[in-house]
């Protein structure tokens, strides 16, 4: 009976053993299960980058979104687990300021602190607006996890949502601002022209020392001057501007828009600049430099004749050193082909004389020839023109068309048999 009491005893020591550690097990799993990894919450404040803003501008509000989230247990690798915004929605009330809003709220996802998120609203500034500060509210929607509870095999978290107002703080300035009016362009395809106009002080305070600046990146456009100085314009006031600029002869003949910022000082000496004004400009098509008329245009073939040719200056600037040159084929041909003009002003003509020939047997008909002009133009620049395509009508030779020189060849030969009878009788 000893040895069967001796091996129960020790069985139930045993079974006691092994139900004490599966208890400890147990409850270190179910501790490991229940413990709480990470609280917190994200924290968004907004700014605004550039918060001036001019009367009569279209431009746009632009927010940045920064998440400075609070971590308030839990270890720091956990962090982003509760200080991550999520669906976040933004949306601009601007009832207090005299802006006009003109997008709708904007959605700009994840929010985490690692790196700021913005977002922009096109606004509108009436040209009445007063200057000033005043004050915007920007509202901010978005979900976040505010706690975790994680183990090995459980992960218990508690999603929460959140709206939000921040409030921000713009400027309506009083400064100089321009406005671009009564332009006029003389710019044709292939000639130098102008763009002139006025610039207006549209501000509150006076400019000085202004100048216009026209960019020098438009296609197929060279502007002789890139900055020209039209002086102090008072508020309400304006002043005019000219800008010379060549345009290529492969520019199109369209109408462009230009920006024209405009650069001065202000009330304080500090100079500024009002990036906003711009104009739109009419090319006008590309033209002859010259029109050509021929004051006879016909010749009679087997004989030559002067041909005068009117040649007429169709540029907006003075062009010297002319020099025409005749082309032609056969059956007409020119002895002397070559003209020379002096100068001509704008709208300005003058006549040209050169010799022309058609052969005795060309037929009567149509023949083209070609004129061509070499020419300096107001800047001393070697030009050569277009080729001028005039008709010349050659009409046929009297007397049926007989050359003159074998109608004398002729007489003579009658006059010899004439000789030869008279002497037999």
């Amino acid at each position: 009976m000893t040895g069967i009491d001796t091996k129960a005893t020790v069985r139930t020591v045993l079974t006691l053993v092994v139900v004490i550690f599966f208890i400890a097990g147990a409850g270190s799993v179910l501790a490991q299960e229940q413990r709480v990894t990470a609280d917190g919450n994200p924290d968004i404040e907004v700014y605004v980058p550039e918060n001036t803003f001019t009367p009569g501008e279209a431009t746009e509000l632009t927010l940045l979104l920064d998440n400075d989230g609070e971590l308030t247990r839990g270890q720091e690798t956990d962090r982003d687990l509760v200080t991550t915004a999520r669906s976040v929605v933004v949306d601009v009330d601007a009832d207090e300021a005299p802006i006009t809003v003109n997008s709708n709220q904007r959605s700009i996802g994840t929010l985490t602190e690692d790196e700021s998120q913005e977002t922009e609203f096109r606004i509108d500034v009436p040209d009445d607006a007063e200057p000033g500060t005043y004050e915007i509210d920007i509202e901010i929607d978005y979900s976040f996890t505010d706690r975790v509870r994680q183990g090995e095999s459980i992960t218990d978290q508690n999603q929460r949502s959140r709206s939000i107002t921040k409030t921000v703080e713009i400027e309506i300035d009083d400064q100089a601002r321009f406005r671009i009016e009564d332009v006029n362009s003389t710019l044709r395809v292939g000639e130098d022209g102008e763009i002139t106009g006025n610039v207006t002080n549209i501000g509150e305070q006076d400019a000085t020392n202004a100048e216009v600046q026209f960019p020098t990146e438009s296609d197929n456009l060279d502007p002789l001057e890139t900055a020209v100085a039209v002086g102090d314009i008072p508020a309400g006031e304006s002043a005019s501007f000219r800008i010379p600029i060549e345009a290529s002869s492969e520019a199109e003949a369209v109408r462009k828009r230009f920006d024209l910022p405009v650069s001065y000082r202000d009330e304080n000496g500090i100079r500024a600049e009002d990036d906003d004004p711009d104009f739109q400009a009419d090319i006008a098509p590309k033209r002859d430099e010259f029109s050509v008329e021929a004051v006879d245009q016909t010749v009679t073939a087997g004989s030559s004749t002067q041909l005068e040719l009117e040649v007429t200056n169709n540029r907006d600037q003075t062009l010297t050193d002319i020099e025409a040159k005749l082309f032609t084929d056969s059956p007409l041909d020119s002895d002397d082909n070559e003209a020379f003009i002096g100068s001509l002003e704008p709208d300005e003509s003058a006549t040209v004389i050169l010799d022309l020939s058609a052969d005795a047997g060309a037929t009567a008909k149509t023949y083209p020839v070609t004129v061509d002009f070499r020419y300096d133009d107001d800047r001393g620049r070697s030009q050569l023109s277009d080729s001028y395509r005039l008709p010349i009508e050659v009409q046929p030779a009297e007397d049926g068309g007989v050359p003159g020189w074998i109608l004398g060849i002729g007489l003579v030969a009658l006059a010899g048999l004439g000789y030869a009878w008279y002497r037999r009788q």
